[in-house]
């Protein structure tokens, strides 16, 4: 077992790093609207996912999910907003919080990002039989559950 740990341990690594390379970067941005970043793809993520959930997206929220002071998502923020990604408005039950919302030039680059990604999987994958994929779905789901959770109770 623990073996096969190390071994687990060694390609999350691995994964992680590749995902962090200057060339899957670049394929992750093409077609990216000038000055999205890594950085910003994220800020729009943190925003589509809260809007989904039915909560309003705010400048703190960025903060919070991204792990970073609240001045400095603000400047993120503000660097998505000034590329026309992402409008700021007052939020109607708190005059103090600044609601996020995607334009639609927002909602292209995330969509554009997503294609770049599934595009780089499929090619990936190409020659990979249908169990075998969906086999690496159903495990790579109870592996981030996993560290979801693990890492929710350490909070």
């Amino acid at each position: 077992m623990s073996d096969d740990l190390s071994r687990l341990d060694e390609l999350v690594v691995r994964l992680l790093r590749q995902r962090r390379s200057p060339s899957y970067r670049r394929l992750l941005l093409r077609g990216m609207p000038e000055g999205v970043g890594i950085a910003g793809l994220r800020v729009l993520r943190t925003v589509e996912r809260i809007a989904a959930g039915g909560s309003t997206p705010t400048v703190k929220d960025v903060a919070v999910d991204h792990a970073i002071e609240q001045s400095t998502a603000s400047r993120a923020v503000q660097a998505m907003t000034a590329a026309g990604l992402i409008t700021k408005s007052t939020c109607g039950d708190d005059q103090r919080k600044a609601r996020l919302d995607l334009t639609e030039a927002g909602r292209d680059a995330l969509a554009q990002a997503t294609a770049n990604r599934q595009e780089l999987l499929a090619q990936i994958t190409s020659g990979w039989h249908d169990d075998d994929l969906a086999r690496l779905i159903e495990l790579m789901g109870r592996l981030t559950e996993g560290y979801s959770a693990e890492l929710a109770a350490r909070r």
